[in-house]
């Protein structure tokens, strides 16, 4: 058997290394996120009890009560006005039916100091009068007057003396000068003017203490109303 040579070629017919098939891989797929949802959180409501709330409601005022004392001054000043009128009328008439004199010492007696110090004290004890009665109705000034007539009386009675100028002398000459006023009829003149002119003016006053009862009257009827209902209204409140 022929044995081949070492020294020939080698068949150029040579197969070429199989390749394997290549397999087409799909492409990887990314990961996933999951994607946490984040809810808001609600606050937490505190478990401590509501605070009462407090209201303060202010109680309403009583009324202040009103007078007749402001237009009793404008009165007392519009008496003595009439009183030194009529005053100075009687003095004249007095003049005229027991004076022999005539007017002359009549008319020189209405500027003396005599004649003025009755109607200041006319003035001050009437002003007194309707301070002390304010609201009281006219027969309140109707009695006043009486009152009045004596003080203006006794002021006529001191003025007269001291006029005179009894003061200082012996007894006997401070008595006659006294018993001599005491019995003047110039002091009864002013005592009855004085006496007169309350009744006169008096029912002014009076009218304006009506006007001033009811007005108190219908503010203490709504003072009570309101404060009955602050009182519902503090009972309410405070029960709830």
């Amino acid at each position: 058997m022929a044995t081949q040579s070492a020294s020939e070629p080698a068949d150029d017919t040579t197969a070429p290394p199989a390749t394997p098939p290549t397999e087409t891989s799909a492409p990887a797929e990314a990961p996933v996120t999951e994607t946490a949802t984040v809810e808001p959180v609600e606050p937490v409501e505190s478990a401590q009890p509501a605070q009462p709330t407090v209201v303060f409601v202010q109680a309403p005022q009583p009324p202040k009560k009103r007078g007749a004392r402001g237009v009793g001054a404008l009165v007392a000043l519009l008496g003595a006005g009439l009183f030194t009128a009529t005053y100075a009328l009687l003095v004249l008439l007095i003049a005229l039916v027991g004076s022999r004199a005539g007017l002359a010492p009549a008319l020189q007696f209405l500027s003396s100091v005599t004649f003025w110090v009755p109607v200041i004290v006319f003035f001050l004890s009437y002003l007194l009068l309707i301070v002390v009665v304010n609201r009281a109705g006219w027969w309140a000034h109707v009695l006043g007057g009486f009152i009045v007539a004596l003080i203006v009386w006794v002021g006529f009675v001191g003025s007269a003396i001291i006029a005179a100028g009894a003061l200082g002398g012996t007894a006997a000459a401070v008595g006659a000068v006294v018993l001599q006023q005491l019995t003047n009829p110039l002091g009864f003149a002013a005592a009855i003017a004085a006496r007169e002119v309350p009744i006169w003016v008096g029912g002014l006053v009076a009218k304006r203490g009506r006007t001033a009862r009811a007005r108190n009257a219908a503010a203490r009827t709504a003072y009570e109303q309101e404060l009955a209902e602050h009182r519902a209204t503090i009972g309410g409140t405070t029960a709830v």
